[in-house]
C-alpha cells in the first residue's frame, strides 16, 4: 500500500516537473495573433564590433577602430611626413604608412581559407526580446569579413530565433547595403519559406564598381570629385550646408584641391604597388565578404592580380560560389522569390558623388553603390549628365513609362522595373521618417505593391532631408509613354550638397560611408 502511494506521488511529482519545464517552451512558441510579422534589419558593413582576444586582459577593438587608434597612426606618420616634405623619401613614408595601418587593421586578416582566426570574434548575438511591432525591428549583425554563405547560416538561425520568440511563422526583412549580399546568400542557400517581404535598400546586389576598381588598381583622384564628395559632409542646418559649399568652392578656386591631388598623385605613383602588395591584397584580399562587392566585369582580373599559384583552392572556391551562384544569378534568385510569394522592393539612391579615388568616380551612385547595380540593371547616365536627347526606353515602350523626369534613368532595363524605386539625393542607406513611412506601406500591403500602386510613391522620388520627406520627382511617372526626347535636355545636373553623414570605415581606398551603419545596437 505504502509503495503504491509513493509510486503515485512520484508519478504526480514527475508530471508536475515536466509541465513546469515545458511552460516556457509553450509560452515562447505560442502563436501571436497581432497580424504584424516581426521586421529583421539585416544590417550593413560594420554592424558588429570585432575584437582581438575578447574577454581577456588583452582585449582590443579591431573594427571599427576608435579615435585613439587613428591619433596614434597620425603621430607615427608625422616624422615620415616631415621627412617626405624635405627629401621626398617615399620609401621611408611607405614603411611608416604600411606598418601603421597594419598595426590597426592587420589582425583582421583571415586565414588561408578565408576563415577568421580564433582570436578575432564579434559581439553579434541572438535576440531574447519577444516585443515586436510596426515601429520596431530586430538587428542582425555579422562579421563583414566572412563568407556570405557562412553568414547565411547565422541569419537562418537568427530568423528561426525571432519566429520562436514572437510566435510568428513569417518575418519581414529589410536588407541594408551589405545586408543585401547576406540576404541574397540566404535566399540562395535556404530559400524564402517564412519570408513575407523583403526590402533591398541601397544593396550591392550586382556589386559596386569601386571594389573592382580597387582590386585592379584603377586608382585616380579628381579635384572636382573631391569637392563634390566633401560637400556631402553632414550638417544640421541648411545654412551650414550652404556655407560649406561656398567654402569648398573658394578652396577649389584657389587651387587647394588641385595641390592636394598633385601630392596624392605622387604618392600613388610611388606607393600604389607597395600598399597593395604588402597590405591591401594580404589583408582585404583574404576576406570573402569584401570579394562579394566585386562586379562581374572585373572579378576574374581582380583574382588574377590578387592571388597566385599558392593561393588556397578552398578560398577561391568560396569566392567563386558566391560570385557565380549568387551575384551572377541574382535574377533567378529574386524572380523565384517573387514567384514564391515574397513581396520585393528594391530601393536605389542616385545623384551623389561616389568615392573619388577610382576611375569609376563619374558613375551615378548613392556615394557608395552604383545606381545601376543597386537597381539590378537600370540604364543610368553618369553623374551630372543625362541620357541622350531623343532617348527612348529600351523595354516596355508604349506600355509603361520607366524614364525619370530628369532624364537620368531608364528603369525599364531593371530586373524588376515594376518593383524598383529610385530616390534622388539619397545618401547610401541614410533614411528618415519619409523612408520609414514608405517602407511600412510596402511591408503591410496585402499584395505585392509596385511603382503604380500608390501615387505618393511612384518610381522616382526626391529626397528632402531637412523636411524628412520623399516626394514624387517632377510629375508622377505614368503608364503608356514611349518617347521622351523632348523632355530629356541632356544638360548637366547639379547634385544636392549637405545632408550626408559618412566617414571612412576601411582605411584609405576602402572608404565607405559610415552613415550606413547605425551605432544603436538596440532595436528601434
Amino acid at each position: 500500500m505504502r509503495k503504491n502511494i509513493l509510486r503515485t506521488l512520484s508519478i504526480i511529482l514527475a508530471a508536475v516537473l515536466l509541465l513546469c519545464a515545458s511552460l516556457p517552451v509553450f509560452a515562447q512558441s505560442a502563436k501571436c495573433a497581432c497580424g504584424t510579422p516581426p521586421v529583421i534589419y539585416v544590417a550593413a558593413l560594420g554592424s558588429a564590433k570585432l575584437y582581438l582576444d575578447r574577454g581577456t586582459e588583452n582585449e582590443r577593438l579591431l573594427f571599427r577602430p576608435d579615435t585613439a587608434a587613428y591619433l596614434r597612426l597620425a603621430a607615427r606618420l608625422a616624422p615620415s611626413i616631415a621627412r617626405l616634405a624635405i627629401d621626398k623619401n617615399y620609401d621611408a613614408f611607405g614603411d611608416a604608412l604600411i606598418d601603421g595601418v597594419s598595426d590597426i587593421f592587420g589582425d583582421l586578416q583571415m586565414d588561408e581559407n578565408g576563415d577568421s582566426t580564433d582570436r578575432v570574434t564579434s559581439d553579434a548575438e541572438l535576440p531574447d526580446d519577444p516585443d515586436h511591432g510596426v515601429d520596431k525591428s530586430y538587428y542582425f549583425a555579422y562579421d563583414f569579413r566572412e563568407d556570405p554563405l557562412t553568414v547565411a547560416d547565422k541569419l537562418h538561425e537568427y530568423i528561426a530565433c525571432v519566429k520562436k520568440l514572437t510566435g510568428h511563422d513569417t518575418v519581414l526583412l529589410r536588407a541594408s547595403s551589405m545586408g543585401g549580399v547576406m540576404t541574397m546568400a540566404y535566399f540562395y542557400k535556404y530559400g524564402t519559406d517564412g519570408i513575407d517581404a523583403c526590402i533591398f535598400q541601397c544593396c550591392p546586389i550586382f556589386g559596386t564598381q569601386v571594389a573592382g576598381d580597387l582590386f585592379t588598381k584603377k586608382i585616380t583622384i579628381d579635384p572636382d570629385a573631391l569637392v563634390r564628395y566633401a560637400s556631402q559632409l553632414p550638417t544640421d542646418e541648411q545654412w551650414q550646408s550652404d556655407l560649406l559649399g561656398v567654402v569648398l568652392d573658394m578652396l577649389n578656386f584657389a587651387g587647394v584641391f588641385k595641390a592636394l591631388v598633385g601630392v596624392a598623385d605622387k604618392l600613388l605613383e610611388n606607393l600604389t604597388d607597395r600598399v597593395f602588395d604588402e597590405f591591401m591584397y594580404p589583408v582585404f584580399g583574404s576576406m570573402p565578404g569584401i570579394w562579394s562587392f566585386v562586379t562581374d566585369d572585373e572579378y576574374e582580373q581582380a583574382k588574377k592580380m590578387t592571388f597566385n599559384e599558392n593561393t588556397s583552392k578552398k578560398l577561391i572556391s568560396r569566392l567563386d560560389e558566391y560570385h557565380y551562384n549568387v551575384q551572377c544569378k541574382a535574377g533567378e534568385i529574386l524572380n523565384k522569390a517573387k514567384k514564391d510569394g515574397v513581396k520585393i522592393m528594391i530601393v536605389a539612391g542616385y545623384n551623389k558623388q561616389r568615392t573619388p579615388l577610382v576611375e569609376s568616380y563619374t558613375a551615378n551612385s548613392d556615394a557608395t553603390v552604383d545606381t545601376k547595380y543597386a537597381s539590378v540593371g537600370a540604364t543610368v547616365a553618369d553623374l551630372n549628365s543625362a541620357l541622350p536627347d531623343g532617348y527612348v526606353q529600351k523595354n516596355e515602350a508604349g506600355v509603361h513609362d520607366h524614364l525619370s523626369k530628369d532624364g537620368v534613368i531608364d528603369a525599364s532595363t531593371c530586373l524588376m522595373p515594376e518593383n524598383t524605386w529610385f530616390i534622388k539625393d539619397m545618401l547610401h542607406c541614410k533614411i528618415h521618417d519619409g523612408h520609414k513611412a514608405m517602407y511600412n506601406w510596402f511591408f503591410y500591403s496585402e499584395s505585392q505593391p509596385d511603382v503604380w500602386s500608390n501615387e505618393k510613391y511612384p518610381q522616382f522620388l526626391q529626397n528632402d532631408v531637412n523636411a524628412k520627406t520623399l516626394t514624387p520627382l517632377g510629375t508622377q511617372a505614368r503608364p503608356a509613354q514611349s518617347e521622351r526626347g523632348s523632355e530629356s535636355t541632356g544638360k548637366p545636373l547639379t547634385p544636392q550638397t549637405g545632408s550626408a553623414s559618412f566617414a571612412a570605415v576601411i582605411p584609405l581606398l576602402f572608404a565607405l560611408p559610415a552613415g550606413v551603419v547605425s551605432r544603436r545596437r538596440k532595436r528601434s
